[in-house]
């Protein structure tokens, strides 16, 4: 009698080579995980690295246009983007102004810009108008003709209540404190929209109906603060400046 074991050799076989697949598959999976994972961590990087760069170009921009002295001038009087927040009636307000690139000067004051401030628990922003405020869905608010990124800036009055604070080596004491001096804070808002599942408006309701500070009285939730609930990629730089006083002509 003759035995053949060529079935039960082909079962096994096949056994074999499915297991054989499903290792390959689970490896594979793997493989694409980690791919898409290395691919998420390396956007994430470039993403932030272009909001960080975008945010301190504002102030290289505001720190050259006051480096000279008649465009520094401009900004301290009339309409100027200075004037505005360093006015007695404005304290609490922010002048705030979409960094646009289709425009040459962006700095030029109250004129392209929009206020926002609270009165009590309810956001005032339309005393000068909302066409300052950046719109995600307004493509000349980007800050190039690539689409990608949105920069928003507010200015304020910084507190200036303490005395000598402001004192220069070889100044005298006495006569340096209570000296009136001017301060301001630069706020940058720099946010990547096409990267948030956030919704155009979500996303502009977040520019225009916060401020970028908090108030200590009503302890409001502020741009950022609204952009981060939203998952929208962003970047925000304060920087707070002690203005030299204006040379005469």
């Amino acid at each position: 009698m003759k035995i053949r074991y060529k079935k039960s050799e082909q079962g096994s076989t096949l056994i074999t080579v499915l297991i054989m697949l499903i290792l390959l598959t689970i490896a594979g999976t793997w493989a694409i995980r980690g791919s898409i994972t290395s691919l998420n961590v390396s956007t994430n990087a470039q993403a932030q690295s272009l909001l960080m760069q975008s945010s301190d170009s504002v102030f290289v921009t505001m720190e050259n246009r006051t480096n000279d002295d008649l465009k520094f001038a401009q900004m301290r009087v009339g309409d100027g983007a200075l004037a505005f927040a360093l006015r007695p009636e404005n304290k609490g307000k922010e002048l705030v102004f979409c960094v646009r690139g289709s425009k040459n000067d962006n700095f030029t004051g109250s004129r392209i810009a929009s206020a926002v401030y609270w009165a009590g628990k309810t956001i005032k922003n339309s005393d000068l108008g909302k066409n300052g405020f950046c719109k995600v869905n307004r493509l000349s608010d980007f800050i190039s003709g690539r689409k990608t990124v949105i920069s928003q800036v507010s200015i304020r009055a910084a507190d200036n209540s303490a005395d000598w604070e402001h004192m220069l080596e070889g100044d005298d004491s006495a006569t340096s404190k209570g000296k009136a001096i001017q301060k301001v804070i630069i706020t940058a808002v720099s946010i990547i929209p096409n990267l948030s599942r956030s919704s155009a408006t979500e996303v502009n309701d977040c520019l225009s109906n916060y401020t970028s500070f908090v108030d200590e009285v009503i302890k409001n939730k502020t741009t950022s603060e609204c952009l981060a609930e939203k998952n929208v990629p962003y970047s925000v730089q304060d920087m707070e400046y002690t203005l030299k006083t204006l040379k005469a002509s």
